[in-house]
């Protein structure tokens, strides 16, 4: 007999008071978010949408839940890091945007390709996502990029690149380097100008973006890259993660860089091992202004490029790892940088947009004082990111089509 009650108390315990605990965790976390949005807007006076930051306020509140389990030990380092991901799957695309899978390159190199309804240039955009490296998919920036292909009206291929610390540098570059080429290579199937390519991606995609433009610009003509390719035409950085050598001065004073300093380790060396190397600038012994002597700038044959693509403890210094290292970036296309004013890696963008400028690219910077890392996401519920969005699409178009607008 007691052994019936005991069944039966263990079988109700699991039919009832388990849901009880998780509806009455949801319901907490619903309270949570909603206090925290009406704090910030109201007490904190944020500027932003009402749905920009309840989904800021739902984003922190998951990832605090992934490091109490990571702390518990119910979940890695990674995952805990990945763990807020499928969020980004409640944001809905752009519904007169069409899209396809497909695998490039033997197989194993996934992009999504957007097709807009309305498509008035034949350029197209090669989007790397953001997320430290480690933590997103291009699967996540599905609704952003579908806005992004819209208000540009051009085709846009999403590269789903590989993740650290699963596939160190420099695979993630690769990854997008060789999407660059299978697009100018497939324009005609694609629809569209291989002449007209423009790079584009937000935070560490932002970093491949840079990074990606210089290393087909240093393989022009090389026997491995393809001959008759023309260079990237634009390059659109949205507040770009370019540097590790400084994490303690300018945006990055009084700043927790714990975790940037991970991410930028497990992306150079596929762990934790060099964490405590990003962003100390006394490894490097100081760099002259622009850091014009950090890199060999008479590596320029094909056998040095790629040798700078090998793994090696040294990738903190390569110029390939860290766009704002470019010894010479005066050949670089016309440049489009979004920064944001509070954000932690500002100044990575303004000094990137200095260099630029005082070498005679033509470049534009825009800086925003009222939105927080990762906003692009909400291109289609938030008034500012669209704004922002809008504005790239017009450099786009009005560099593309010789000062025509649309």
């Amino acid at each position: 007999m007691l052994r019936f009650w005991v069944v039966l108390l263990f079988v109700s315990s699991v039919f009832y008071l388990v849901p009880a605990l998780l509806v009455g965790a949801v319901v907490l976390g619903a309270a949570i978010c909603a206090f925290m949005t009406v704090y910030r807007k109201v007490v904190l006076k944020n500027k932003e949408s009402v749905v920009a930051i309840l989904l800021n306020c739902i984003l922190d509140c998951v990832t605090l839940l992934g490091r109490f389990l990571r702390r518990v030990r119910l979940i890695s380092d990674v995952e805990a890091l990945r763990f807020p991901n499928y969020l980004t799957l409640l944001l809905k695309p752009h519904p007169d945007v069409k899209y396809e899978k497909i695998q490039i390159r033997d197989d194993t190199i996934n992009i999504i390709i957007y097709y807009p309804k309305a498509r008035k240039n034949d350029g197209v955009i090669v989007y790397s996502h953001g997320g430290g490296w480690v933590m997103f998919t291009a699967r996540m920036f599905h609704s952003a990029v579908s806005w992004i292909a819209h208000e540009c009206q051009m085709v846009t291929v999403s590269v789903d690149f590989s993740r650290p610390p699963e596939n160190p540098f420099p695979k993630a570059l690769q990854d997008v380097y060789y999407t660059v080429l299978w697009t100018q290579v497939n324009a005609v199937k694609l629809g569209i100008d291989p002449n007209k390519v423009v790079l584009m991606g937000d935070s560490c995609g932002g970093n491949l973006t840079a990074a990606a433009t210089r290393l087909h610009l240093d393989r022009l003509g090389k026997p491995s890259h393809g001959h008759n390719l023309a260079p990237v035409a634009i390059q659109v950085l949205v507040y770009p993660l370019l540097q590790a050598f400084n994490y303690v001065e300018g945006s990055y004073k009084n700043k927790d860089v714990e975790k940037l300093q991970n991410y930028c380790s497990y992306y150079v060396s596929g762990d934790l091992s060099t964490a405590r190397n990003a962003g100390n600038k006394t490894i490097f012994n100081g760099f002259p202004k622009y850091w014009k002597t950090v890199v060999d700038t008479n590596a320029t044959g094909d056998l040095e490029i790629l040798r700078k693509l090998e793994k090696s403890d040294d990738n903190y210094r390569n110029v390939y790892c860290f766009p704002l290292l470019d010894p010479d970036p005066s050949d670089l296309p016309p440049t489009y940088v979004l920064a944001l004013s509070r954000d932690t890696i500002r100044d990575d963008a303004w000094f990137y947009y200095k260099w630029l400028k005082s070498c005679d690219v033509p470049v534009v910077y825009k800086e925003e004082s009222n939105a927080d890392h990762g906003f692009m996401f909400l291109y289609g519920s938030d008034p500012c990111a669209l704004n922002h969005l809008k504005a790239i699409a017009k450099f786009i178009w009005e560099t593309l089509c010789d000062g025509e607008s649309n």
